[in-house]
């Protein structure tokens, strides 16, 4: 793997590393290895909260095909820092991947890790929470509405770019700002996105649009979820594509629904979905 051009290699012992020089330092590698050899395995990557605003996300050995796997292929942590880089390069918000590295002895995986830096955000749902919740004046509408709207666009642009994010559920979705207090979307955690081909048929990436649309979401109506899709489809008329697609959205949803948090009523999608109802178990 050639690293970017912001990145340099660098090997310690079995450690093969990509590094931004300005940022490394012997005290933050040691750093690194003391928390990672304190930390017990685990089948989830850790992330820990270092010094200096870094955060360190630390992935175990994996065990039984997965180890034979990985002799074949870079780690989480190195395919993390390849398409954090790319999605960086083509202008979306992302969390600054500083250092990846990976452990091997005999081409088997031991440990690997990913640092990055601290990004000023907060989560999509926390967001939602403090300045969305009925009753809203109109200015407040109007601006969550044009936030979901500029959401929806860049999902479609991430899409058009050929990227399928690994788990765009909304606790990946973090909400920064700008100078106009306007809403800036990072997209987090990117140990199993992918970048295809865009030739590739649309069903790649419908898979996003179901991680995003089961969670119920404080302050998200049926119509902004309507509002939303017609911003990812960009077109003003839908046609029977476009008509497929969203009864598909929803049949898939109610299924995951089902299967993730036991949720399951005969009613309406808008009474489903509703984030005050009955049904709304996310929060």
């Amino acid at each position: 793997m050639t690293p970017p051009d912001n990145y340099q290699i660098r090997r310690d012992g079995n450690w093969r590393l990509r590094v931004q020089p300005e940022a490394w330092s012997g005290p933050l590698w040691s750093e690194i290895r003391a928390r990672i050899a304190e930390t017990a395995p685990d089948k989830h990557p850790r992330t820990l909260r270092l010094t200096g605003g870094y955060y360190l996300k630390i992935y175990s050995p994996p065990k039984g095909a997965a180890r034979i796997k990985d002799v074949m292929r870079r780690s989480k942590a190195m395919r993390a820092l390849k398409q954090t880089d790319a999605l960086s390069r083509l202008g979306f918000h992302v969390p600054p991947v500083v250092a990846a590295g990976e452990e091997r002895a005999s081409g088997f995986l031991r440990n690997a890790f990913l640092l990055m830096r601290e990004i000023e955000g907060q989560p999509l749902i926390q967001v939602l929470r403090e300045r969305f919740v009925p009753p809203l004046e109109t200015p407040e509408i109007t601006r969550k509405r044009r936030w979901l709207s500029r959401l929806a666009a860049e999902i479609r642009r991430m899409h058009v770019n050929g990227f399928v994010h690994g788990d765009l559920v909304p606790s990946n979705v973090f909400v920064g700002f700008d100078a106009d207090e306007d809403a800036i979307f990072y997209f987090m955690d990117h140990d199993r996105t992918r970048r295809y081909p865009r030739r590739l048929p649309q069903w790649l990436w419908r898979r996003n649009l179901v991680q995003l649309n089961r969670i119920v979401l404080p302050g998200v109506s049926l119509q902004d979820r309507m509002r939303f899709a017609r911003v990812y489809f960009d077109k003003a008329r839908w046609g029977p594509r476009e008509r497929r697609l969203i009864r598909w959205l929803e049949r898939k949803t109610r299924r995951r629904r089902k299967e993730c948090e036991r949720v399951e009523a005969k009613v309406s999608f808008r009474e489903l979905m509703r984030w005050n109802g009955p049904f709304a178990k996310n929060l």
